[in-house]
C-alpha cells in the first residue's frame, strides 16, 4: 500500500473505532440523538429484538424498553474496502429488553458505509457465544 493510501486507511480505521466508542456510550446513556447521528436511516440489525430498523431500535433505547447496564467490547478489528467497512469484536454485556435479560458474551459485526462524505453504521449483528 502506498504511503498516502496507508495514512488514509489508518485515519478511516481510527474514525470507525471512535464511532464505535461513541455508539457504545450513547447506547448505555440512552442518547438517541447520538445513535441517530451514527446510524444510517436505512440501518438494519439482527438482534433478538422486535423490529429491524433504526427508528425502532433508537425508540426502544430512549424509552427504556432496551436497557444496557454494561457493555465491554474487546478484540476490536476494522477492515476497510473503499466505501465499505466492517468492525468486529467480542462483547460482554448486561442488557435487558422488555424486562427480559440477555446478558452474556457476543460476537458482533458492525457494517459501515461511506455516503455523502460521511461514515454511517448501516448494519449490525450480534451472535451469542459461549
Amino acid at each position: 500500500m502506498a504511503g498516502s493510501a496507508q495514512v488514509q486507511q489508518i485515519a478511516v480505521e481510527q474514525k470507525l473505532r471512535q464511532m464505535n466508542d461513541e455508539w457504545i456510550k450513547a447506547l448505555v446513556r440512552r442518547d438517541g440523538e447520538t445513535l441517530k447521528r451514527i446510524m444510517a436511516e436505512d440501518f438494519l440489525f439482527a438482534y433478538p429484538l422486535e423490529g429491524a430498523d433504526r427508528d425502532e431500535f433508537v425508540g426502544d433505547v430512549v424509552s427504556g424498553e432496551l436497557v444496557v447496564e454494561h457493555l465491554n467490547r474487546e478484540n476490536v478489528q476494522v477492515r476497510v474496502w473503499g466505501n465499505a467497512a466492517v468492525l468486529t469484536g467480542h462483547d460482554s454485556a448486561k442488557w435487558f429488553y422488555k424486562g427480559r435479560e440477555f446478558s452474556g458474551h457476543y460476537k458482533i459485526v458492525h457494517v459501515y458505509a461511506y455516503r455523502d462524505d460521511e461514515w454511517r453504521l448501516v448494519a449490525l449483528q450480534a451472535c451469542p457465544i459461549s
